[in-house]
């Protein structure tokens, strides 16, 4: 079973799907709490065997992942 998004982020995961095949890079930029992360997971379960960037600015929410 793979990741489910809501709907307003499979709008966004599709956007941005779309801009990568346009461009090759794409940003996610929602209001906390909204669900990039999850976003992302899903670009990295969909891609296996991309690389992706993963640019994070509150660092607070990066150390609440390890705890």
């Amino acid at each position: 079973m793979g990741i489910e998004l809501f709907l307003h982020n499979e709008t966004a995961y599709k956007h941005s799907l779309s801009l990568m095949e346009q461009t090759g890079k794409a940003a996610v930029i929602h209001p906390t709490g909204t669900g990039k992360s999850f976003i992302a997971f899903k670009l990295a379960e969909d891609h296996p065997g991309s690389r992706i960037c993963w640019l994070q600015t509150n660092i607070s929410t990066g150390r609440s992942w390890k705890t």
